[in-house]
């Protein structure tokens, strides 16, 4: 039965409905794309190397407390193997 107060060029069919759904979801997904790719090439945490240093720790004063922290005493120092160079 047709609604006598509805005409047809108010009429907004299923296929209308899923062409503005499908551009919606395309786009939403194209643009949360660009963005995550945009932040991983600005934000790639600039020219810091990742590897690591040794580097003496100044507060631990003993080879006890070197040893039980895991690092090595060499010549009177606690020496860190796993330093970083951002730190």
């Amino acid at each position: 039965m047709n609604n006598p107060l509805e005409t047809d060029e108010s009429k907004f069919d299923g296929e209308t409905f899923t062409k503005i759904f499908i551009y919606t979801i395309c786009s939403a997904t194209v643009l949360t794309a660009s963005i995550l790719i945009s932040k991983s090439f600005l934000f790639n945490g600039g020219s810091v190397d990742k590897s690591s240093y040794p580097t003496s720790i100044p507060w631990i004063k003993s080879k006890l407390d070197c040893e039980k922290t895991g690092r090595n005493w060499i010549d009177d120092r606690c020496w860190d193997k796993e330093h970083s160079a951002s730190f």
